[in-house]
């Protein structure tokens, strides 16, 4: 299969599987009323399914050893499982919570290792870039999960907006067992390695880098889409014509834009340099996410400003961070990176809407300006330290090449 047709393939598998990522996100609104949650519990609903994502995601590190065919396989079917059993038996938090787990392990075994089947079946230097568009695809992929599931809450009930993911994950496990060949993961020179023995990567100052810069990106990203539509909400009652299917439009474009965004950090880091594309695009992310908060009581173009500043640069390191993981990953070790970059997303994504609905919380709750300012503002300060990582990891990185260099011609 040709490297066109692949990266073709894998971003169609991955949309299916994503078409209910969001979804939670959209409804968030309708289960703090109808199970009265407090914003607290509200975070936990939406990130319950990446404390499933931590659990699930060392089994990745078995894509050194198998195809990671399997293991995309096996995400889907879990998601079928974790979407219908939501849209049938969900009644409250925990139950929610259940079936959230499931739809997180069937994330954690189809996202990242969608990468690995990808540097598996293609040339070295085609690698970094392959990644960078396979990730780059998801801002595009799980955008219209907003608003298809808020139409099909509104249409329906809420709990048809889960039965769509059901059927689109089994049309992907479809996809993938007729049309991905199977293919042997490439093995490193020398002794094998123990599965989860990770000494290489974290020894190594530039995938230390990456690995928590896309912590804090994932901190941020999944906050923010946790949370946006549920800010909407509450800034309609300032504007009257900002209705609820507007503000799942709008929710909806602000994801999508990420795509070109995130393809463009992507390119970037291509030509530039992952790892400083990396650090420019969170530093602007990092500027922007600390004015958003405090603008939701000023004025309309102010506030549209700089939430529309904030999504353009929150995706335009994601490509760029796990193309780079990708290009300075070892031969043979591969399977470890993409483990160790699912982690750090999966620990991102559990913390972020938990840290944020908390944050809301302590700035005296979700209807109270100063609480969105200080919300916002600890996003800000979590992506700053992914910035000062990935500079620390290019710094040390150089250092250590230069004397890898003088040892050799010494």
């Amino acid at each position: 299969m040709s490297f066109r047709h692949l990266l073709v393939l894998m971003c169609i598998y991955l949309g299916l599987t994503l078409s209910g990522l969001h979804a939670m996100a959209a409804l968030l609104p309708t289960f703090i009323e109808i199970w009265s949650l407090t914003n607290t519990e509200a975070g936990w609903l939406n990130s319950s399914q990446y404390l499933a994502y931590v659990a699930a995601v060392p089994i990745i590190a078995f894509s050194e050893r198998i195809d990671a065919k399997r293991l995309l396989l096996a995400g889907t079917l879990f998601n079928v499982i974790g979407y219908l059993g939501f849209a049938l038996l969900a009644d409250g938090l925990w139950s929610a919570v259940a079936f959230r787990v499931l739809q997180g392990i069937g994330f954690a075994f189809t996202y990242m290792p969608g990468v690995k089947a990808i540097t598996d079946r293609v040339s070295p230097d085609q690698r970094g870039r392959g990644a960078s568009i396979y990730v780059s695809s998801f801002a595009t992929t799980t955008s219209f999960s907003i608003i298809i599931a808020g139409l099909l809450a509104d249409s329906f009930g809420w709990r048809a907006a889960f039965i769509l993911p059901t059927v689109t994950n089994a049309f992907a496990f479809l996809l993938i067992f007729i049309f991905l060949k199977t293919s042997e993961p490439e093995v490193a020179s020398g002794p094998r390695r123990a599965l989860f023995d990770f000494r290489d990567e974290f020894l190594d100052p530039r995938m230390r880098g990456f690995i928590i810069a896309a912590t804090m990106h994932t901190v941020e990203l999944l906050a923010v889409r946790g949370w946006t539509v549920v800010m909407l909400v509450v800034v309609s009652e300032r504007w009257s014509w900002l209705d609820h299917e507007t503000i799942l439009v709008i929710a909806t474009v602000l994801v999508l834009i990420g795509m070109p965004c995130s393809m463009i950090g992507g390119e970037l880091g291509h030509r530039k340099g992952f790892a400083y594309a990396s650090a420019v695009a969170m530093a602007l992310s990092a500027l922007a996410c600390g004015a958003v908060g405090f603008a939701v009581e000023g004025p309309l173009w102010l506030f549209v400003f700089l939430v529309l500043m904030h999504n353009v640069f929150v995706l335009a390191d994601s490509g760029a961070l796990n193309g780079g993981a990708a290009e300075v990953a070892k031969t043979g070790r591969r399977g470890a990176a993409v483990t160790l970059m699912a982690f750090a997303n999966a620990l991102g994504s559990l913390i972020g809407p938990v840290l944020f609905g908390f944050m809301l919380d302590i700035g005296g709750g979700r209807f109270d300006p100063f609480a969105w300012g200080l919300a916002f503002l600890t996003l800000s300060a979590c992506v700053l330290v992914g910035v000062g990582a990935l500079v620390l990891g290019m710094r040390n990185g150089l250092s250590d090449l230069k004397k890898v260099e003088n040892e050799k011609h010494g």
